[in-house]
């Protein structure tokens, strides 16, 4: 069995000793592991210094860079086209921190024998019933319990790439709501049938069962129309953003580097009018 997992990552070295030893302890595999490395050069000075730190890292295949930077939907494409080959693809971006183990064979095999199964997603919430009043009603596959997901998530997860090659459509501002909406309207998304016909995507474990990852980069965001005044854009609030989504038996929540300690409240305002589904785990 060989898989591929592609780390995007874009000028963030605080972040990215964090996610790569989460994917070190968490993350279970055993086959044949391909893992592909790109970083989108927005600040230069701070992604000499990812790649400094990569060149510490053995189990790396491939590092590809883009100075100035193109965007994160622009990045996947070149990284789609140019490496990523094999037909299944764990997506993972440095600003993610894994928090609980995940036997990736299992989730193979689940793709394997259930050919509607195109996606399962680690969620950074609590599994919830409906979202932004879509329906996720609880299913089973292969005897793993996962909850139906509404569109494409590029939160971390396992792709069937023999699926994403046939319906991928990118462009730089906003790519995951754009492929996303290549899936149907906000409308036809909300009809179960139409989720699992044509897109087939799912969020890992039951109704109610606590996320899996940590979101370690509300506040950096490197996008283009994220930044504020030059500098990553976004706020954290761990009241809202991690703590009722843990999973209580976890040991303490350590901090992480966060580029605002305190969000002002026109900050918080700000990030949920520009991207509400952002505050509410899409």
């Amino acid at each position: 069995m060989e898989l591929d997992v592609l780390i995007m990552s874009s000028s963030r070295p605080q972040l990215f000793p964090y996610c790569w030893e989460s994917f070190k302890k968490y993350f279970h595999f055993e086959g044949k592991l391909n893992v592909y490395f790109h970083e989108d050069f927005v600040f230069p000075s701070k992604s000499k210094k990812v790649l400094e730190y990569l060149s510490t890292i053995r189990d790396i295949k491939h590092v590809s860079t883009h100075n100035p930077a193109i965007g994160l939907g622009m990045s996947m494409d070149h990284m789609f086209q140019n490496h990523c080959k094999s037909k299944y693809l764990f997506n993972l971006q440095e600003d993610w921190e894994l928090e609980r183990p995940i036997d990736v064979n299992q989730l193979i095999y689940v793709m394997e024998q259930n050919n509607e199964v195109n996606m399962i997603g680690l969620n950074k919430i609590t599994n919830t019933p409906e979202l932004n009043g879509s329906p996720q009603p609880q299913c089973t596959y292969s005897g793993v319990d996962m909850i139906l997901y509404h569109g494409w998530s590029f939160m971390p997860g396992l792709w069937n790439m023999d699926f994403v090659r046939k319906h991928w459509r990118v462009r730089e501002v906003r790519p995951e709501g754009y492929f996303t909406n290549t899936f149907g309207t906000h409308e036809q998304r909300m009809d179960c049938e139409h989720c699992r016909n044509r897109i087939g995507a799912y969020m890992l474990g039951k109704t109610g069962d606590y996320r899996y990852i940590r979101h370690i980069g509300n506040d950096w965001r490197m996008a283009k129309w994220r930044l504020e005044n030059g500098k990553p854009g976004g706020c954290h609030d761990a009241s809202r953003m991690d703590d009722p989504y843990r999973a209580p038996w976890l040991p303490s929540m350590e901090n992480r580097p966060v580029q605002h300690e305190n969000p002002t409240q026109e900050q918080i305002k700000k990030e949920m009018s520009e991207n509400p589904k952002e505050m509410n785990g899409n």
